[in-house]
């Protein structure tokens, strides 16, 4: 390990420089926050050697959302440093698309420009910076109330230490193993079964994945993939997989869903005249009026379930399959018996098992003030990371005070004032509800707790001599 830094202190600690965690400084500019907020002091720690963009960029997909929704986070701003971005060549391309879906490689490309923006606004702060290519090792509770973040540089394993008052937790989600061992189909989990054949959606959707897949089929004659899962992920995985050349045309896809496929319409009329009937007054948003706000597929991935619900005219690919998943509560039946013995056959004969199981955050580990690890919400079967109020939640789902998280896999659930269906279960990922109420909340909140200690900005060093932005004194 190398010597370590001074501590620098501020009032709050971004981890992770992805699309969720300049979200809230979006929503601040927006609203002509964000100038406060950096007077408190705001670092941004990010891994890669750019913010903005995350992973986002590097699937092949189209989005769910509307090429409209990825430029609403240009209008408005505060900043022309941003707002100016709206005339760029990047965002006009994307204006092109309308009301329609975009691929996600252009949204990437517009986010970086994004960051781009940002880190320059944040860089010129007095108490702003920037630190790219470092990764959070764990932060620890000190006694005074504010947090204590060691960093890593990933070039030299150097060690610097950042104290904070808040910290933003905007790590993105992981799909990982442990759920495929907890996890039953069929009666049983997927690994160690299967453990060869399976493979991660998110490493799926991109080019790497996709040369992975042809690399797995290349000599298999009519190959059969199953696909896990019921939701955007998994329809976004069967679009993939059914463009032309992807797969041979005697090859066989089976969808393996617990849940039923629920589409979004404007309204229930609209539902009706579709023929879709499968929905209930749980299922409609009071706010909106929209049938499955959150829930319900949309775009792309809708066209796909109304081909496979039979609402569509046009057929579904005959290659296409749908295989409804039994689970059971309390007593095995007989009949349920058979039902597993038959998931397992199709599972037993796929040559390639593609896991859309969803994403557990991927957090940071905490420590309290006697240096144990902090039991969170998040470390049970079910919890989540973040509350309501995008807290951090502790074991006993209490607020964490001064730890807040956002983005993928963090579980932010919307109150009832920004409505959406109440028979949702599920997990708020849409960047624009990031970039608009989610962040907007979140920076408020942030806000609220730098006002009643306004002390923690800090003095400030002269800019770093190794290209890195302005940055905090040593206190």
């Amino acid at each position: 390990m190398r010597g370590e830094a001074a501590s620098a202190h501020v009032g709050v600690l971004v981890v992770g420089g992805g699309p969720a965690g300049l979200a809230p400084l979006l929503a601040a500019s927006a609203r002509g926050l964000l100038p406060e907020l950096l007077s408190h002091g705001l670092v941004v720690v990010e891994r890669s050697d750019r913010i903005g963009d995350g992973r986002l960029g590097g699937y092949v997909i189209n989005s769910d959302s509307s090429a409209q929704t990825f430029l609403s986070c240009l209008s408005g701003q505060h900043d022309s440093r941003i707002a100016d971005l709206a005339s760029h060549p990047v965002a006009l391309e994307i204006a092109r698309f309308g009301g329609e879906t975009v691929p996600l490689a252009l949204v990437g490309t517009l986010l970086r420009l994004v960051g781009a923006a940002l880190a320059d606004i944040i860089a010129e702060a007095p108490a702003g910076r920037v630190m790219t290519g470092y990764e959070a090792v764990g932060t620890r509770e000190r006694a005074d109330g504010r947090w204590a973040t060691r960093l890593r540089r990933l070039a030299d394993g150097e060690i610097t230490e950042i104290v904070s008052r808040t910290i933003v937790i905007a790590t993105g989600g992981q799909q990982s193993d442990s759920w495929l061992v907890r996890t039953q189909i069929g009666g049983q989990p997927l690994l160690p079964a299967y453990g060869d054949r399976l493979l991660h959606s998110d490493h799926a959707m991109t080019e790497d994945g996709l040369a992975d897949i042809a690399r797995r089929l290349s000599a298999v004659p009519a190959p059969k993939v199953a696909v896990i899962g019921g939701a955007s992920s998994a329809i976004a995985c069967l679009r993939v997989l059914l463009e032309p050349d992807r797969l041979p045309p005697d090859a066989a896809i089976t969808l393996m869903h617990r849940s039923r496929l629920t589409l979004f319409y404007p309204s229930a009329e609209a539902a009706m005249a579709d023929g879709y009937t499968a929905f209930g007054l749980d299922d409609i948003c009071p706010v909106s009026g929209f049938v499955f706000r959150f829930g319900g597929l949309r775009f792309d991935s809708r066209s796909l379930a109304r081909q496979l619900l039979g609402l569509d005219a046009d057929a579904a690919d005959a290659r296409l399959h749908l295989h409804p998943l039994q689970s059971a509560d309390g007593v095995v039946t007989h009949e349920m018996a058979e039902a597993w013995g038959h998931d397992r056959r199709v599972l037993d004969q796929a040559d390639l098992i593609v896991c859309c199981v969803g994403y557990r955050p991927r957090g940071l580990p905490i420590r309290d003030v006697d240096g144990s690890p902090l039991p969170l919400a998040m470390h049970r079967p079910g919890g989540v990371l973040a509350g309501p109020g995008c807290e951090v939640l502790d074991a006993a789902d209490e607020p964490v005070d001064g730890l807040f998280a956002i983005g993928l896999a963090a579980g932010f659930r919307p109150g009832k004032a920004m409505g959406g269906e109440p028979s949702f279960r599920g997990q708020i990922n849409g960047l624009w509800l990031w970039q608009n109420d989610t962040g907007l909340l979140l920076a408020e909140r942030l806000l609220a707790i730098l006002r009643l200690q306004p002390d923690l900005a800090m003095a400030i060093r002269p800019a770093a001599d190794d290209g890195e932005q302005r940055g905090i004194a040593a206190a």
